[in-house]
């Protein structure tokens, strides 16, 4: 089982930045270990927003401490680049041009009402540990997301 984490940026990054992060990333995956043992980790950068981090745990699987490591360095790495990677009360979505927009929990409702979200559109889940989900269950229409339920269906 590959597990995950989805960090979501609060501004778009800047692609001199994505290269930056990446850099920083593969330095950390390089050394994150469990125990001692290193660990079959990976990281993608998606949209100029998400950073997805990946652990192969069929062989040595992330230790507590060894995720307090990775909070740690995502912690600093959020002060670097002045960016807010841990808010969860923000969520993104595709625009009808395949752009990100992100707006707060509290403001899904309203955006609804004015037809900004519809039924159709399609939304980020950052909720998800297993990669195997990413693929079908990471981008959703909004009524088959966890969302759904902040709008009353």
């Amino acid at each position: 089982m590959e597990r995950i984490w989805i960090y979501m940026s609060n501004r778009r990054l800047a692609d001199v930045e994505v290269n930056q992060i990446s850099n920083d990333l593969q330095g950390f995956m390089a050394a994150w270990n469990a125990h001692g043992n290193k660990l079959d980790a990976s990281f993608e950068i998606l949209y100029n927003y998400f950073i997805i981090i990946k652990a192969n745990e069929e062989k040595i699987m992330a230790s507590g401490c060894s995720i307090d490591d990775s909070v740690r360095f995502m912690t600093g790495l959020a002060q670097k680049y002045n960016i807010d990677l841990f808010n969860r009360q923000q969520v993104a979505w595709l625009d009808d041009k395949n752009e990100v927009k992100t707006a707060t929990l509290n403001q899904l409702e309203e955006l609804y009402k004015t037809k900004t979200l519809t039924d159709n559109t399609i939304i980020f889940n950052n909720t998800l540990q297993n990669a195997e989900d990413l693929p079908l269950k990471w981008k959703q229409p909004l009524t088959e997301s966890p969302y759904k339920r902040l709008l009353g269906f």
